[in-house]
């Protein structure tokens, strides 16, 4: 990847809680844009009776397709996919917004609630958009925060595993949380973050609780204080792992999980990512396919380098897409 100047915001967008909340509340209600108006909703089969849902727009030019992965309790609707869709949509490049089990109004179609350690059926929604929509095509792959680690983890799968996902050129993950436990301490140490989280979650295991109220205590798990105890609450009400210590590392990554990787990976961070620890990042090695930007600034998902709506990680997106 050629080289991109670092990003500096203007003074009054320097600060993370400013560039986080930025990335989350700047709204940009354009139901009139071309990507929007061309939207249509698929609904993929990911293996093992799983469903997921993501929106296909497809572009006149149709130059490649981008599908993106949302974070943690956020949807296709989220203002970090809808403006970085948008954007591609603009220069000509086929947009895929996938949602993540139990994400997006789709708390119906799976019994079982989300948790982040189900890579394979995210792997195989990617791979089927990939098959059908990105027929004679380049498709990259971003993911943003939760969506980024899903996204590294996909390159990782897509490296060394037989289904591959056709034509896959390039995965970008922004803000990607490395490691799952240190970001909840983290979001539960942050006030506002802590709450704000807390209370998407809740009501997502209330929705989850209209459909599937005898699979899992869904009142009691929502009791919890803080992120961190509704974990231990939900891990404790199944058999799939013995405590949150356990659940946490199904999808922890570390330096071995890109030791093989065979399609270019581009990771985007900041050093004041209230969520995210640097240090997580700089103990990787280096790889010819791999390429590391941690920023000054940029808070989680920001990078806003105007209220505009335009963000520095475009130009990492532009770069590797060629647009």
């Amino acid at each position: 990847m050629e080289k991109i100047t670092s990003f500096k915001p203007p003074i009054h967008l320097r600060h993370p809680f400013v560039q986080t909340i930025l990335a989350s509340l700047l709204r940009q209600n354009r139901p009139d844009h071309p990507m929007d108006m061309n939207s249509k909703p698929a609904v993929l089969n990911a293996g093992k009776g799983v469903k997921l849902v993501g929106h296909y727009s497809r572009s006149p030019e149709n130059k490649a397709l981008l599908i993106l992965i949302h974070g943690w309790e956020g949807s296709i609707n989220s203002n970090y996919i809808q403006r970085t869709g948008r954007r591609f949509f603009e220069k000509g490049v086929s947009i895929f917004r996938l949602n993540l089990r139990d994400h997006g109004e789709t708390h119906h179609l799976n019994p079982e609630p989300f948790n982040g350690s189900l890579l394979r059926e995210t792997y195989e929604a990617v791979r089927k958009a990939a098959t059908e929509f990105g027929k004679k095509v380049p498709v990259y792959l971003a993911g943003f925060s939760l969506g980024g680690n899903f996204t590294l983890r996909i390159a990782r799968e897509h490296s060394k595993g037989k289904a591959k996902i056709p034509n896959l050129k390039h995965c970008v993950a922004v803000s990607p949380a490395m490691h799952p436990q240190s970001a909840t301490e983290m979001m539960d140490s942050k006030w506002i973050i802590g709450k704000y989280f807390r209370e998407k979650w809740r009501e997502s295991l209330h929705k989850k609780n209209v459909h599937y109220p005898e699979l899992h205590p869904y009142p009691e798990i929502i009791k919890g204080k803080s992120v961190m105890e509704m974990t231990d609450r939900i891990v404790a009400s199944t058999s799939q792992f013995k405590d949150s210590k356990e659940y946490f590392l199904s999808y922890t990554l570390g330096s071995k999980d890109f030791k093989g990787l065979k399609v270019q990976v581009s990771i985007v961070t900041s050093e004041d990512d209230p969520i995210i620890r640097p240090d997580e990042f700089k103990g990787i090695p280096p790889h010819s396919k791999l390429n590391i930007l941690i920023q000054k600034y940029g808070g989680h998902n920001g990078f806003y380098e105007n209220l505009k709506g335009d963000c520095w990680y475009f130009k990492v997106l532009e770069t590797a897409i060629g647009v």
